[in-house]
């Protein structure tokens, strides 16, 4: 029945949701004042934040953008001049446009996780007891 719901409906149920996410109720709170259910309040929540966030942030990003791409045009005369200090601001300015719109490549990093046994502490306190009576002996004998 939801997939024929008009498109105002669910814009509607949305809102509704989004108005009672923000009014501290639970998600069955809200699937119990709205009669919808908890499956169908939590995709009206996540596309109430769709409607509302992304193109805010999107409209955050491109201001922010050509506020970065203002800066660096204004450092240019100096960065031509070999002005260092207007070199690393514009390095710094450009790195900030980069990450901004996502233009970086993203970073590899490797970890490696080894699990210790009880048997490999039991192994350890071995070896440094042979080796602190090889030390002991080589003492003693020397």
């Amino acid at each position: 029945m939801g997939a024929n719901k008009p498109k105002a409906v669910i814009a509607e149920e949305a809102a509704e949701c989004f108005r009672l996410q923000l009014s501290g109720l639970t998600y069955r709170g809200m699937a119990k004042e709205t009669g919808l259910s908890v499956a169908t309040v939590h995709k009206r929540v996540r596309q109430a934040l769709t409607a509302v966030i992304v193109p805010a942030v999107e409209e955050l990003r491109t201001r922010e953008g050509e506020r970065l791409l203002y800066l660096l045009e204004r450092l240019q005369p100096a960065v031509e001049a070999g002005d260092l200090d207007a070199i690393k601001t514009a390095a710094r300015l450009s790195e900030s446009y980069r990450k901004l719109m996502g233009l970086n490549a993203p970073e590899q990093h490797s970890l490696q996780i080894h699990e210790v046994t009880q048997n490999d502490l039991e192994l350890q306190d071995m070896i440094r007891a042979a080796q602190a009576k090889a030390q002991l002996t080589k003492e003693t004998q020397g």
